[in-house]
């Protein structure tokens, strides 16, 4: 299969089907098999381009197409914005971004949409510029939102929450490929072998266990490794595991992390704390709470425990006030992980807010019942709002829950003033991160 045909499937299905770009893409270029890299390379640069640029590319395409682009068929709006993508920011030939884009759109649908995807996008061809949107002194947002292709409505919370100059960074920032990190327990030993197989790498600037890589695989990654322990993980992900139990590393105690899946953070926690120690592993999910059971056998975590349950409701056989410290890692609207998954810029809504806020906030109240008397609970999400982030704290300290301080030692350049965790992805490298320390009434 070619780069382009590739892409056009893989959107397809996250336009149609709801997929996640990240998992669709690596499900296609696994089937695909032998593929030249620069194929691979090319049909990434169209998946994820024509995703992270969809909003612009709309609008680019608005004065050639009779009909609003979210109004077309679904195979129609992918083979625009696909094309439109090649012609505005490839710099692509038309003959190619024209002619192999309509022969995609010639195999869907019974072909119903080529002849019209073929007169818009050679209408573009023929002035292929990227529209101006308002001009900044009169609509700033506006103009923000159009050049980084971001919904109004989430550049106007940014702006209010972090300041517009923030949040011109921040939206560059989300329009950028996010790094491959990962994180290994014997992270000197990992890295040496890397050098020695010619895998370019360095040790994080935050993480004490975080690996960057650079211009590799994880699959080349691994045969480096010769059977070193490491596992993909963003470096702010592995902050949120040491902001939550940072002051209980190499130390023995109990810890709850409730709300689990897929596990990485479940592991980390388990490789800082000591011999002994007992991670209990919260799943609502009965297949990934599966998935998560043998995957810690799998790395030889005999400390983990796996509990199939709901985080909001208590816990049948866990004692209240038993844990050194808890976990909510909760379900959010991922907004802080827009440069892995383009595709939340139109699939979110400003209600998703307040509905995962809900969900955050009923995970909480239910995890202080669960920790020791002055032990904190750990709140985080990889989303940036006001809503779900501070706002949930608020509401929990109007219930009289505080702040408990941070570990000791843990990156100042990481907390906002009032010590809780804010990770910015034009500030600090990874993914997009909100949390808090909180200690029950």
């Amino acid at each position: 299969m070619s780069a382009r045909r590739i892409a056009f499937e893989v959107l397809r299905r996250v336009e149609e089907g709801g997929a996640y770009a990240s998992r669709a893409l690596d499900a296609a270029l696994a089937q695909a098999g032998a593929l030249d890299p620069r194929e691979s390379a090319l049909a990434t640069e169209l998946v994820y381009g024509t995703l992270r640029r969809s909003l612009e590319l709309d609008a680019a395409l608005a004065p050639h197409s009779r009909r609003a682009v979210a109004d077309l068929d679904p195979a129609a709006r992918v083979a625009l914005r696909l094309g439109a993508y090649q012609l505005l920011f490839l710099r692509t030939p038309s003959h190619a971004a024209v002619g192999e884009t309509v022969e995609l759109a010639k195999k869907a649908d019974h072909g119903r949409a080529a002849g019209y995807v073929n007169a818009v996008l050679r209408a573009l061809s023929r002035a292929p510029s990227r529209p101006a949107g308002p001009p900044e002194s009169i609509d700033p947002i506006g103009h923000l939102s159009l050049a980084e292709s971001l919904p109004r409505w989430l550049v106007e919370e940014w702006s209010a929450w972090l300041g517009l100059a923030e949040t011109r960074r921040l939206a560059a920032a989300m329009n950028e490929p996010a790094p491959l990190v990962l994180r290994s327990p014997r992270r000197d030993e990992f890295l040496a072998r890397l050098a020695e197989a010619g895998v370019e790498a360095r040790a994080t600037a935050l993480s004490p266990h975080g690996v960057a890589v650079s211009g590799a695989s994880v699959e080349k990654v691994a045969r480096a490794a010769r059977g070193l322990p490491f596992q993909v993980q963003d470096e702010s992900a592995q902050l949120v595991t040491l902001y939550a139990a940072g002051d209980l590393s190499g130390q023995r105690a109990r810890v709850l992390d409730l709300c689990a899946a897929p596990g990485g953070k479940t592991f980390h926690l388990a490789e800082i704390l000591a011999p002994g120690s007992e991670v209990v592993a919260v799943e609502l999910h009965p297949g990934k709470a599966d998935a998560l059971h043998r995957a810690a056998a799998t790395r030889g975590l005999a400390g983990v425990e796996v509990l199939c349950a709901d985080g909001a409701k208590p816990l049948a056989g866990l004692s209240p006030r038993s844990f050194d410290a808890v976990l909510v890692d909760a379900p959010c609207a991922g907004l802080g992980t827009m440069r892995r998954h383009p595709e939340l810029r139109v699939r979110r809504r400003p209600d998703d807010l307040a509905r995962f806020a809900s969900i955050q906030e009923a995970l909480l109240r239910n995890a202080l019942a669960y920790v020791r008397p002055s032990a904190a609970v750990t709140y985080s999400v990889c989303s940036l709002s006001r809503t779900e982030g501070p706002g949930v704290v608020a509401r929990l300290a109007e219930g009289g829950a505080r702040r408990a301080p941070s570990p000791s030692g843990f990156p100042a350049e990481a907390l906002t003033p009032e010590g809780d965790l804010l990770l910015l992805p034009h500030r600090h490298g990874g993914d997009g991160f909100y949390g808090a320390r909180l200690v029950g009434a």
